[in-house]
């Protein structure tokens, strides 16, 4: 991985799992710029129902969204940018209600030199891109999320339990440690 360029993070996971709050806090610590989740100001997201049309030209603004930090980080000499979702978040949706993978989500993923894993047990809280209220049908999905990680050779660290400081701290580790190995290297 070369990072004599800023370190590209997603943060990733299913639905309610504390995924932008962490995004923030983590933009915030480190000073780098941070790629908001397009799907929560769009539109056609809020007027519903969806297409996978609308999933692929949701990859294509996420992409966006993520070279626009990415450009930001470079300017500003930060050494990372923040992405809060990016292509698996938009792959497991498009499974799990198409049945589909929409178009540019893998390279998406690929784009990606970290990808930060936020696990379910933080409780679910209803919002109008939120589907799963079970922790069960969560829990299964995760595991779904874990098995693309490892299978496709992502680096990848998950932040788990219930309070949102044990995650942000097992985060700036991940990131830290990133960070470290391009220095020594």
């Amino acid at each position: 991985m070369d990072l004599s360029r800023p370190l590209r993070i997603v943060i990733t996971g299913v639905e309610s799992t504390g995924k932008s709050t962490l995004s923030k806090r983590l933009a915030q610590h480190f000073n780098f710029p941070l790629a908001a989740e397009i799907a929560r100001s769009d539109v056609r997201v809020a007027q519903g129902p969806l297409a996978i049309s609308d999933l692929n030209r949701l990859v294509i603004e996420q992409q966006a969204a993520a070279m626009d930090a990415y450009k930001s980080a470079l300017k500003t000499e930060a050494r990372g940018m923040i992405s809060d979702t990016g292509g698996l978040v938009l792959e497991m949706w498009g499974m799990e209600v198409f049945k589909q993978r929409p178009e540019g989500c893998l390279s998406l993923q690929s784009w990606f030199d970290l990808h930060l894993l936020c696990t379910p047990e933080i409780p679910w809280e209803p919002d109008a891109l939120r589907s799963l209220p079970h922790l069960e049908d969560r829990v299964r999905l995760n595991q779904v999320y874990v098995q693309c990680l490892t299978t496709r050779q992502h680096r990848w660290a998950q932040t788990q339990g219930s309070a949102h400081d044990e995650r942000f701290l097992q985060a700036v580790r991940a990131i830290e440690h990133v960070l470290s190995d391009n220095v020594n290297t």
